[in-house]
């Protein structure tokens, strides 16, 4: 288990129950103390899904400050890892700003990556890599102006007949993914393996 340095724990749990508080944060303010909030579980890492539960559960009965719980419980957000087989293979994820208004990039530097080979031709065996693409070009680009630089490099259908296409990817904090100190997101693959370290957020 990994702790973030706890210097604005009071803040952020104030702010996680008040959500309009947490709004008059400065994007700085609102960023440093989500991360100084967080905790990381690197031990789940490679563990199935109940073991990791029970890991995160244990930590939980023992500081349940650090999750803000009042009276409840800790809610597991278990997610299945994307794979090239999922029906919404052909989105490309465009981490937002704070506001949902532009692609920020998972790094905060604009940058897009789509995990997958664009395979074409009729039995899909014509594959090549795409991207990455750099949505900050001086200003960081709109949703719509980011996914229209995509599509322009993809111009053609793959095998299934599918463009490429985007999706929205709010941050945690914004409205659309508000910060919940209660809950855990869990990654796990096909054989309920935890896959990246959870963490509260």
């Amino acid at each position: 288990m990994k702790f973030s340095h706890i210097i604005t724990a009071a803040t952020v749990a104030t702010a996680a129950a008040d959500g309009n508080l947490f709004k008059t944060l400065s994007k700085e303010d609102q960023e440093r103390a989500l991360y100084t909030y967080s905790v990381t579980f690197e031990e789940c890492v490679g563990k199935y899904l109940t073991d990791c539960q029970a890991i995160i559960e244990d930590e939980v009965s023992r500081s349940p400050e650090m999750f803000a719980l009042d009276g409840g419980g800790i809610d597991f957000d278990v997610t299945p890892v994307r794979s090239a087989d999922a029906d919404d293979y052909n989105l490309v994820g465009l981490r937002t700003n704070i506001e949902e208004t532009h692609v920020s990039g998972i790094l905060g530097d604009g940058m897009i990556w789509y995990p997958y080979q664009w395979c074409t031709g009729v039995d899909g065996t014509d594959c090549v890599d795409v991207g990455p693409w750099d949505c900050d070009v001086g200003l960081p680009l709109t949703i719509d102006q980011c996914c229209q630089a995509i599509q322009v490099t993809v111009p053609l259908p793959d095998h299934k007949g599918k463009y490429i296409g985007c999706h929205p990817d709010p941050p945690v904090g914004s409205d659309s993914n508000p910060f919940v100190a209660s809950r855990v997101r869990i990654h796990v693959d096909s054989n309920m393996i935890v896959v990246h370290a959870p963490r509260n957020e």
